[in-house]
C-alpha cells in the first residue's frame, strides 16, 4: 500500500509499505477513506514538531472497517467508523487522574508521529478506539472530529458562558473550530484575527461566520477589552495579557517555541487565568455527537480534497512548500483531506 512518510525535516516520501495484518483479538483494520492535514503534520514536515523517522504521519481519519479479531464484538466489517488516535493505556497514573492525554506511553503509541498514522490505505487500532461515523456523513467530516475534540477538551477546561466578550487568534481549522465550539455553547460574537489575506478571503467567500462574529487582519485590541482570547498562533500572549478583561480567560493552543515576557504580578492582581490545553480528554464522543448530528457546517471549512499522489501540491496549498523548504501565508484552503 502507498503511504507517506517522514524521512526528517523536509523529506517526505510516498512509499510502498506492507499492509498490517490483525495479531490479536481486539483489533480492528480500517481501510482509510479520508484524513485531514493537521497543522501538527505541517510543523512535522517542517522540522517544527519532532517525529520518529521513516513513520507514516497523518492522524485524523475516518474509513471503513475490512478486517476485525475475534475478540471485537462493538463493531462489525462493513461498519462506518471514526478514528481516535490518540492512544491511552488507562492504567499510569496519569490516566488513572483523568489525564488520558498526557498518557505515560504516549510519547511511543502516538499514531502519525511515533507510530505509523493514517496517510496509507490501511491502518490498524483496536475496538476502544473506533467510533460510529452516520451513513449520511461524508468521511471527510468524520474526520474532523480528531481536531474538533481537541477545541472541545480546551472549551470545557475553559467554563465559558455566552456572556463572554471573544477573539480568536488564528482562522485556521483550530480557530474556525473553536468558532463553531463557542457557538455551541451560546457564545455569537467574537472577533477572529488572522493575518493571512488568502484565508481571510477563503473564510469571507465561504460565508463561514454568522452575523456577530467578525474577520480582522490585525491584533490591535483596546485595554482590557476581551473576557476570552483563544490563542491557536502559540506567540502572542504578551499581547493577549494587555488585551484581556479583569477575571478574564486566556488559552493557549498554538504549539510553538518562544519566548515572552509577562508580569506575574498582573496575573495575580487582575485575576486572569492562562490555560494551556492540548489533545483530546473524554471529549472525543462529543466530538463524533456533533459531527453526526451534522449541526456545524464542516463542509464550509473543508475546502480541499487530493488523491495520495498529490500530497505536495496538498501541502504547498497550505503554505508549506517542499521543494523551497519553507512555510509561507500563499494559502488556497482553509481545510484539506487526502482522499483514498
Amino acid at each position: 500500500m502507498q503511504a507517506i512518510v517522514y524521512h526528517g525535516p523536509w523529506n517526505i516520501q510516498l512509499e510502498e509499505r506492507e499492509e498490517p495484518a490483525i495479531t490479536l483479538p481486539d483489533e480492528v483494520i480500517v481501510e482509510i477513506r479520508a484524513t485531514g492535514i493537521c497543522g501538527t503534520d505541517l510543523s512535522i514536515i517542517s522540522g517544527e514538531y519532532n517525529a520518529k523517522e521513516k513513520v507514516i504521519i497523518g492522524h485524523e481519519s475516518a474509513g471503513i472497517i475490512v478486517e476485525k479479531g475475534r475478540g471485537v464484538e462493538n463493531f462489525n466489517v462493513g461498519d462506518r467508523v471514526i478514528i481516535d488516535p490518540t492512544y491511552y493505556c488507562g492504567y499510569c497514573e496519569n490516566c488513572r487522574k483523568g489525564l488520558r492525554n498526557h498518557c505515560f506511553l504516549k510519547s511511543t503509541t502516538e499514531a502519525g508521529v511515533s507510530i505509523d498514522g493514517t496517510f496509507t490505505k490501511y491502518f490498524k487500532t483496536t475496538k476502544r478506539f473506533i467510533y460510529p461515523l452516520a451513513d449520511a456523513v461524508p468521511f471527510e467530516q468524520g474526520a474532523m472530529s480528531e481536531p474538533l475534540s481537541c477545541v472541545l477538551t480546551a472549551v470545557k477546561k475553559l467554563a465559558v458562558t455566552p456572556f463572554y466578550n471573544v477573539a480568536i487568534l488564528g482562522g485556521g481549522p483550530i480557530g474556525l473550530l473553536f468558532y463553531l465550539a463557542l457557538k455551541q455553547y451560546g457564545i455569537r460574537a467574537g472577533t477572529i484575527y488572522e493575518t493571512s489575506a488568502n484565508r481571510t478571503e477563503l473564510i469571507t467567500s465561504n460565508d463561514i461566520l454568522s452575523p456577530g462574529w467578525y474577520l480582522s487582519g490585525h491584533f490591535a485590541p483596546r485595554k482590557h477589552q476581551y473576557d476570552l482570547i483563544v490563542d491557536t498562533t502559540g506567540s502572542m500572549l504578551e499581547k493577549s495579557i494587555d488585551a484581556i478583561a479583569d477575571g478574564g480567560k486566556i488559552a493557549l493552543i498554538g504549539l510553538r517555541n518562544n519566548q515572552q515576557t509577562i508580569n506575574p504580578r498582573e496575573i495575580t492582581d487582575r485575576s486572569i487565568s492562562i490555560i494551556g490545553s492540548i489533545d483530546s480528554q473524554d471529549t472525543f464522543k462529543h466530538a463524533v455527537d456533533l459531527i453526526n448530528g451534522q449541526v456545524l457546517g464542516l463542509e464550509k471549512i473543508i475546502t480541499k480534497a487530493y488523491g495520495i499522489d498529490e500530497f505536495r501540491d496538498a501541502l504547498s496549498d497550505l503554505g508549506c512548500n517542499v521543494a523551497k523548504r519553507q512555510r509561507n501565508n500563499e494559502i488556497s484552503s482553509l481545510k484539506s483531506v487526502i482522499k483514498f
